[in-house]
């Protein structure tokens, strides 16, 4: 069985400058055409799975729906994607939690798009930090779908940078799975961990079921190591720090950065995506 990934840090709605449109529509309404654009990429390619990190929606809006009983409100990132898939006749489900607030105005969460039903959902933080007010407070989601007869956990990671706890996080995580006991699954996120720095060598070293993970991008591009998922700002310069892991029981077959050219003046995120197909022995 063949599945498409595809994985994108969204950047919390920061794009664009919502204080310079007269209403939050306004604003929204303009940043339709960047999710236009991740919309027509996922229908185009025809993705089973999408991991996002800093999936934000206003904290001021009153919810519109539930979700696994997590509050959605009307300008989710999750629920406004789903919506335009559904306008261009594709049916896609979604699960979404929020790990902290951002920006001062944003409920910044992570979601899951997926042409699958979800059986499952499941969200936990795995940082120190547990408060929602401190950008450090970290949670992860997981969803269990079921296709063709196989069964599949899905997870979508936002980790904290090497010295605010991500080794102590992505540990976490692995624990999960293995706690899971489900060897069909996904890690695909925003690591915030160099491919150049030395806490790589916890993702190449990291062990789960006694087997190791498959860094996908290296899998298929060793020639590349380092090639940017991040395109870097003031304080960082660009890395790659996104990553799809997949255990050695999956073939990959494709990996390739994604969104890396602009809509005219506007850029995707400050994240490229990066899309993988791998093949479920």
């Amino acid at each position: 069985m063949k599945v498409k990934v595809l994985t994108l840090n969204l950047h919390t709605y920061q794009e664009l400058d919502i204080n310079k449109f007269k209403s939050p529509q306004a604003f929204l309404d303009a940043y339709r055409v960047i999710q236009e654009h991740i919309a027509k990429f996922i229908l185009q390619n025809d993705v089973d799975f999408v991991t996002f990190q800093e999936a934000g929606q206003l904290q001021c809006e009153n919810a519109c729906e539930k979700e696994f009983g997590v509050d959605i409100k009307p300008s989710n990132y999750l629920r406004i994607l789903n919506t335009i898939l559904f306008e261009y006749g594709a049916k896609y489900n979604y699960a979404w939690d929020f790990s902290h607030y951002g920006f001062n105005i944003w409920e910044e969460g992570l979601g899951i798009l997926t042409k699958n039903k979800i059986v499952d959902f499941e969200s936990r933080y795995v940082s120190k930090e547990i408060n929602p007010k401190v950008f450090r407070s970290r949670k992860i989601i997981r969803i269990h779908t079921e296709t063709d007869g196989k069964i599949l956990d899905v997870y979508s990671v936002h980790f904290n940078w090497p010295a605010l706890g991500f080794k102590g996080e992505f540990e976490n995580v692995l624990k999960w799975i293995e706690g899971r006991e489900i060897e069909n699954f996904i890690v695909a996120g925003d690591f915030n961990v160099s491919s150049q720095s030395q806490e790589y060598g916890l993702i190449k070293d990291a062990m789960v079921f006694g087997k190791p993970l498959i860094d996908t991008w290296m899998s298929l591009n060793p020639s590349k190591p380092d090639e940017p998922t991040f395109s870097g700002d003031s304080s960082e310069p660009p890395s790659r720090i996104d990553y799809i892991l997949i255990p050695q029981t999956f073939r990959p077959l494709q990996c390739e950065r994604v969104f890396k050219e602009r809509i005219g003046e506007l850029r995707v995120s400050d994240h490229f995506g990066l899309f993988c197909e791998f093949e479920i022995t």
